[in-house]
């Protein structure tokens, strides 16, 4: 059976929007996991797009979830929008947009760098490794697949040298491009340069992506307190909303109103 959530992007891409598989689901379509359980999509920060995207999901039976309005308005702040929607076969459907993801500064080159694998267009590597530096350990050797075949086998020494996340398989490409291993400022490939115990280098690599969760946690952190007033508001809706069997429409209508209101109240 064919991923559905392959089959779930070409109905975006037929009704008009512009997406990018991202995250899980694009590491299945690079063919370095064979499975993720949500669905997570990079959105075109247009109107377009995302009543595109809407209407998809409402011939889906879609809900919302915590989370944004699926809205320009509210993707430009970085934030994401949740979904979810059972198939047909009882499965549960859980999709995520965005505009404008973490640790992605520069959102432009990430639509032009975007590349085709298994016939969807999903994010390109670099913007991808970006994207899974989390405060997930599991992220991280997601991580090391991509930048062991994007990066050492794909002969791409930066992605190599500054993502691998494996002892052996950095020490292997700091040897094969030695000038490029002198000129990175990554501490582990600092480390292999001098010598350094395996134990010393290994812990350089614990080190650094304990770094980045850190750096993740702190962001969500903000975020949730940012937005507190309004997951409060969310949380009656969503409430009201199962009561009554609100459709998606008219879901997304009345989160709009509320999230509105919450922006007035906060500038």
């Amino acid at each position: 059976m064919e991923n559905p959530f392959f089959v779930l992007h070409r109905e975006f891409k037929n009704a008009g929007a512009d997406v990018l598989l991202s995250s899980g689901q694009a590491c299945v379509a690079f063919g370095i996991a064979t499975f993720s359980k949500d669905g997570d999509w990079i959105v075109r920060e247009d109107e377009r797009s995302c009543r595109a995207v809407l209407t998809v999901l409402e011939s889906h039976r879609a809900v919302y979830r915590l989370g944004a309005p699926l809205h320009p308005d509210w993707l430009c702040h970085g934030l994401t929008s949740h979904f979810e929607f059972s198939a047909p076969d009882g499965f549960r459907m859980r999709t995520d947009f965005c505009s404008r993801p973490p640790r992605v500064l520069d959102t432009s080159r990430m639509w032009m760098c975007a590349v085709r694998a298994d016939d969807i267009d999903v994010v390109d590597v670099e913007s991808l490794i970006k994207l899974k530096q989390t405060r997930r350990l599991r992220d991280y050797s997601m991580i090391g697949a991509l930048a062991e075949v994007a990066g050492l086998e794909g002969d791409v020494p930066v992605l190599a040298l500054r993502h691998l996340q494996d002892y052996e398989l950095l020490r292997r490409a700091v040897r094969r491009w030695p000038a490029e291993a002198a000129a990175c400022s990554r501490e582990a490939v600092r480390l292999l340069r001098a010598d350094a115990p395996r134990a010393a280098v290994v812990a350089a690599i614990a080190v650094e992506q304990d770094a980045r969760m850190v750096e993740d946690e702190v962001r969500i952190a903000a975020v949730q307190t940012a937005y507190g007033a309004y997951v409060r508001t969310f949380v009656r809706l969503r409430a009201g909303w199962r009561r009554s069997g609100t459709v998606l429409a008219e879901q997304h209508r009345a989160l709009l109103v509320h999230a509105r209101s919450l922006c007035e109240a906060m500038s």
